[in-house]
């Protein structure tokens, strides 16, 4: 893994963390309680991010195996890395794909634990698996935003993990 990749993850690392820290100390309860007919708990919340980050790692892997990265990622890439972002940190209200919405009714602060835990053992693997020459090729297709190089697929998961901050900080209160 190239030095820049391994900062570029360590921030999301980070991130994690300091979501961990936010939920530690709550009860089952407050972790579980849906604030209102068709919005997620806090646990719901948590868990989505896992999913969507395991997700990630998933389709990753899987085009690796199958030998699917060939195509350089270009300006094009960029600029829907980019467009993305802004997206990610406006107002607007993004619904999760269908894929990534699947969440239980039911979670424990230990199991979200140990998911990030395993997100997070799984990234670093594939990081330090990735050929050096893969880095500028498209790896990973965001269901909307389209294919992506790693670098960028790192930067969208640090960014869907912020933009759920402002939901999980809401619920906490």
């Amino acid at each position: 893994m190239s030095v820049q990749l391994a900062k570029k993850y360590n921030e999301i690392e980070k991130i994690k963390q300091e979501f961990l820290l936010k939920i530690e100390t709550i009860s089952p309860e407050k972790l579980n309680t849906v604030p209102a007919e068709g919005k997620w708990s806090l646990g719901q919340v948590y868990f989505h991010l896992y999913y969507a980050e395991s997700g990630t790692i998933k389709v990753i892997q899987k085009n690796l195996r199958e030998n699917k990265i060939k195509n350089k990622s270009g300006i094009s890439d960029s600029l829907r890395s980019v467009l993305l972002k802004a997206v990610m940190r406006s107002p607007l209200k993004i619904k999760a794909p269908a894929v990534a919405s699947k969440v239980p009714d039911s979670i424990t602060f230990d199991e979200i634990k140990e998911y990030f835990a395993m997100n997070s053992e799984n990234y670093r693997q594939l990081l330090n698996d990735l050929p050096m020459e893969l880095e500028d090729k498209q790896i990973f297709k965001h269901p909307l935003a389209g294919l992506f190089n790693i670098e960028q697929t790192i930067h969208f998961v640090r960014e869907h993990y912020l933009h759920h901050e402002k939901q999980v900080n809401a619920l906490l209160k």
